[in-house]
């Protein structure tokens, strides 16, 4: 017996660069319209440069569930009660995958591939 994913949950529902460019204003990235109102939501990032979140009002990675999710928000998680939920000062490094549920996605610097899925 193998392990069954169904068809939709790990970007087959597409993907979108996200690029961090100093020259103008970044507003992020956020799942919208059909896809958000079929519960459509990033299922993973991939950094394709040394890359940080956005620190301002906390908007630069937003979960689905900030207990369960690395976020843009301090405090907890259900895995880690000590607060290593927060992405604030963290550089991604390039070539890294992260995995979780994410509404939006706004970076300081670097570039990543943000991939859409249920």
């Amino acid at each position: 017996m193998g392990f069954n994913i169904g068809t939709d949950q790990l970007g087959q529902m597409g993907s979108i660069l996200h690029v961090n460019d100093d020259s103008v204003v970044d507003s992020g990235i956020t799942v919208a319209g059909e896809l958000a109102a079929r519960g459509a939501v990033f299922v993973a990032i991939t950094f394709l440069e040394n890359s940080t979140f956005a620190t301002a009002n906390a908007s630069g990675l937003v979960s689905e569930d900030n207990t369960l999710y690395i976020n843009s928000e301090s405090g907890s998680t259900a895995i880690d009660g000590n607060g290593g939920s927060e992405t604030d000062g963290i550089t991604f490094p390039a070539g890294l995958t992260i995995y979780g549920r994410w509404t939006t996605i706004d970076l300081a610097t670097g570039t990543c591939i943000a991939y859409i899925g249920y």
